[in-house]
């Protein structure tokens, strides 16, 4: 019981963790580059950037760029994925700044095929 007390306790000081605890998977730190397209309502790419994964899991990823992408956006993302490079559909769900000239954009995957989402895993349980 008092291993649930303190797991508790650890939970509630710390609100990241809380954040976490609501994810469907988890996050795995890992850093590959990464080339982010986004699309205006239309369809056509209205903005493209080259940045880094922060972290990676099933469901999402977050990644590190110079300049923000609106919230909500539809993006296309081609990262590297162990030796291949991949390209997923997503949605840019969160955004913080991270100093003065960087910012932290974390994407929702959608529409994942099968193949692509077997290879994410592997690479994250690796």
């Amino acid at each position: 019981m008092s291993d649930e007390s303190s797991a508790d306790h650890d939970s509630s000081d710390h609100d990241s963790s809380d954040h976490e605890e609501r994810r469907s998977s988890p996050r795995v730190e890992k850093i590959n580059l990464v080339q982010v397209s986004r699309f205006d309502e239309e369809g056509f790419r209205a903005d493209l950037a080259a940045g880094r994964t922060v972290n990676l899991s099933r469901g999402g990823v977050r990644i590190e760029l110079h300049h923000s992408l609106p919230l909500r956006s539809e993006v296309r993302i081609d990262v590297a994925v162990g030796e291949q490079v991949v390209g997923v559909d997503g949605k840019v769900v969160h955004l913080q700044a991270v100093g003065e000239d960087r910012c932290e954009i974390g994407i929702a995957f959608e529409n994942l095929d099968a193949e692509t989402e077997a290879l994410i895993a592997e690479y994250i349980d690796d």
